[in-house]
């Protein structure tokens, strides 16, 4: 009689822990958000992104920024903002110096809020670059938070940057 009763709360057990896994949420690759319709399409946005990059591309990663974008840097100091143009520059000027670069990103987070969208994401980026006493490679990683707007239908579907590079 007790081995019926360890054998039935066993299976109990066995069936709780299965019961518990299969409500796990289904996250999306190289992220910590759940697979909806809307995560996937921002992760694509978000690998065209590191595409763009990757390549290093002024003119692709520019087709992903809003003409009307606009980077703080996060501080009060108005001398260290810039615009999309400034953002052209600054790019052509880094992306000139690199010879290999790769990007790897985990998002941690995508919150909506009105008619943006804040991607919180983790970076991980290996730049070789070239400098006047040669060639050197770098290493960094942070968090950083894209904020993106969807785009008009007039401009064709997905995303665009309005801060956040």
């Amino acid at each position: 009689m007790l081995n019926l009763f360890k054998s039935f709360f066993l299976l109990l057990f066995f069936l709780g822990i299965s019961s518990l896994s299969a409500c796990k949420p289904r996250l999306l690759p190289m992220s910590s958000v759940s697979n909806t319709a809307t995560n996937r399409a921002i992760m694509q946005f978000m690998d065209q992104y590191k595409n763009a990059i990757e390549q290093h591309s002024v003119a692709e990663v520019m087709t992903l920024v809003a003409p009307d974008f606009y980077e703080s840097s996060g501080t009060d100091n108005t001398k260290d903002d810039y615009g999309y143009a400034q953002l052209q520059q600054k790019l052509e000027k880094a992306f000139a110096r690199v010879k290999n670069l790769t990007l790897r990103y985990h998002v941690q987070q995508i919150e909506r809020k009105d008619d943006q969208v804040l991607v919180y994401y983790y970076f991980n980026e290996h730049i070789l670059a070239d400098f006047p006493v040669g060639e050197e490679w770098m290493a960094g990683n942070d968090v950083n938070r894209l904020v993106l707007r969807v785009r008009s239908k007039a401009q064709g579907a997905g995303y665009e940057i309005l801060s956040g590079l």
